[in-house]
């Protein structure tokens, strides 16, 4: 037989040995592609900006932050491509920013307003709905729709980008101590994440099902949590992100969270006690985050003009708290922490530049007041065991005292008269404002409601009380009234802040008041039975020390009102890290 007929005969059996191969090969298992490598770069903050909030788009290829300009907070966008940020226009007092989910437009929160702006350069920025007070951020659905968090101690509410009027999502269960939902977060088209604050407890992300409103706890975590595919979310607790797999039903035996990172911004503080964590993810997993201020909550005492800029009083760097100028100007009282869940008064003299300790060893001596006479000092102390107000006589340094009966008592003004105005934390309504007199039998309630009323400040002329309450619904705002004795229950204050305010405190001749709303310090004025103009002044925004919880102000004002005592906060962020491809190192795919 020829080798031509022998490779004939061979053919058949070559086509079919070939075709079973191929179908072997077709259905052999592939080797599963290699994960992507983790990807890590810092972006650098320009040196004029103090950044605030940012965000990041779902394509992670667009970050949008707010940051302080020259006493002026305003949004920009950084495309990753490019070296440089742009200012979006139109969009100054910007706060709390998130992304269209194509990233050609970005929603944010300013004036009282929540607000959309698209990206392409060209219009004015678009309101959508009213938001009258502090909120707690956002997140824009697929189907068009915004949720975000209610002014104050409410819940989310929902309103098409395009405008409308805010639909109630979710409502607080107030009798198991909720007081707030915010920072929402797209999971899918059915379901958000959420964080919910609790009285005396941390707060906790929460799983919302869209279709029955029925809502699961998750876990405790400071601020928000961010879903990523396909089924786990990141989340931030005490400084650390971790991530864990997010079950949409109840979870039934898969594995805890586990640390992604230990070098984040975090806090249980704040936002009505939802806390506060500076990161923002994206579905794939991009991760953007600031780290943390490495010396904490040092301050610098500075002098701030009415333009924002600021000069130091002195070199020293440490926790200061509620500086109070004297009468006469020429010195400063302020606390100061030294130690763990203790605090002592110090006084700082123009004259000499020297600094002087007034306590020591006597437990948490905080928020002091000059009192009536210009060498008193009125300050709260735990040296009898319960918070009370005592007095300290300079230079002497004699302590009298507690003036009265009582716990968790905190000065906030002396009148003319001489009389203390104080708030108090009542266990069942929050705090109260009370008034007290060396004549009077004992303390007395002024206002006592179901809300949070407290910082009662007292006019020069002793007519006027402005302090801060959280009684309509709409956050922390300034209030006025008439300061006369009798208990308030029926009063119908006049509302100096039309969306939001803390911090009140008078001018030295008492016809302006001034306060702060987030970094901002506003000022309004105040004469005699007439309404004050309908929109306070806003004279700068600042990385200046606040109250967390908003009770007292943390700053002062210089006697001709030309600049303001504060607390500058020792170092800012000057970087934002990004982060990609790290789920597979946290969960490594299981091999079959």
């Amino acid at each position: 037989m020829t080798r031509r007929a022998q490779l004939l005969r061979l053919l058949p059996a070559l086509v079919l040995g070939g075709a079973l191969g191929g179908l072997c090969i077709a259905f052999w298992p592939k080797a599963p592609a290699p994960p992507l490598p983790t990807r890590a770069v810092s972006l650098q903050i320009p040196q004029d900006q103090e950044l605030l909030d940012f965000t990041v788009s779902s394509d992670g290829t667009q970050i949008a932050y707010t940051a302080i300009v020259d006493g002026q907070t305003n949004l920009y966008l950084r495309r990753l491509h490019t070296f440089d940020a742009q200012m979006v226009p139109a969009t100054t007092g910007a706060t709390q920013p998130f992304f269209s989910p194509d990233g050609t437009a970005v929603a944010f929160f300013a004036d009282g307003w929540l607000q959309t702006a698209t990206l392409d350069g060209e219009g004015r920025p678009t309101r959508v709905c009213p938001v009258p007070g502090s909120t707690a951020g956002g997140v824009w659905r697929e189907d068009g729709v915004l949720v975000f968090a209610g002014p104050g101690a409410t819940g989310l509410q929902q309103v098409p980008a395009t405008g409308g009027t805010p639909r109630i999502l979710t409502t607080l269960d107030t009798e198991n101590g909720e007081t707030a939902h915010g920072w929402p977060s797209v999971v899918d088209e059915q379901f958000l994440l959420f964080t919910v604050g609790r009285h005396g407890r941390n707060p906790r992300l929460t799983l919302l099902d869209l279709n029955t409103g029925e809502s699961r706890p998750l876990l405790p975590a400071d601020g928000g949590g961010f879903a990523v595919a396909p089924s786990l979310f990141v989340y931030a607790r005490r400084g650390e992100l971790f991530a864990a797999p997010l079950e949409l039903v109840e979870p039934d035996g898969t594995p805890g969270p586990r640390p992604l990172l230990n070098f984040a911004a975090t806090s249980t503080l704040g936002y009505q006690g939802l806390g506060r964590a500076r990161f923002a993810a994206t579905r794939d997993g991009t991760l953007v985050f600031a780290p943390p201020n490495e010396t904490g909550a040092n301050t610098q005492l500075v002098w701030v003009n009415r333009e924002g800029r600021a000069t130091p009083v002195d070199n020293v760097t440490t926790r200061h708290g509620t500086p109070r100028l004297s009468p006469r100007g020429q010195q400063i009282a302020f606390s100061t922490a030294t130690a763990i869940l203790r605090r002592d008064l110090w006084l700082y003299d123009f004259t000499t530049g020297h600094r002087q300790q007034l306590t020591e060893n006597a437990g948490d001596n905080h928020s002091p007041l000059w009192g009536p006479a210009s060498n008193d000092l009125t300050f709260a102390s735990s040296r009898s065991g319960l918070q009370r107000i005592f007095t300290m006589s300079l230079p002497t340094l004699a302590i009298t005292g507690p003036l009265f009966d009582g716990d968790q008592r905190t000065p906030g003004s002396w009148s003319p008269d001489s009389r203390l105005w104080f708030h108090e934390i009542d266990p069942e309504r929050g705090r109260d404002i009370w008034q007290w007199s060396e004549s009077s039998e004992g303390p007395t309630r002024w206002l006592a409601t179901a809300h949070n009323e407290r910082a009662p400040r007292i006019s020069p002329d002793g007519r006027w009380i402005a302090y801060v309450s959280d009684a309509h619904g709409t956050g922390d705002q300034i209030y006025l009234q008439e300061a006369n004795t009798e208990l308030q229950q029926n009063a119908d204050p006049l509302q100096l802040s039309p969306v939001g305010g803390t911090e009140p405190v008078w001018s030295k001749n008492g016809d302006r008041l001034f306060f702060r709303k987030g970094r901002g310090l506003y000022e309004v004025s105040v004469h005699g039975n007439e309404p004050p103009p309908s929109d306070p002044v806003h004279l700068f925004d600042g990385l200046y020390l606040s109250d967390v919880l908003d009770n007292l102000p943390a700053y002062d004002v210089a006697a001709d009102d030309s600049r303001f005592l504060m607390l500058q906060l020792d170092s800012r962020a000057t970087v934002m890290h990004l982060m990609s491809n790290w789920q597979s190192n946290i969960f490594p795919p299981v091999s079959e």
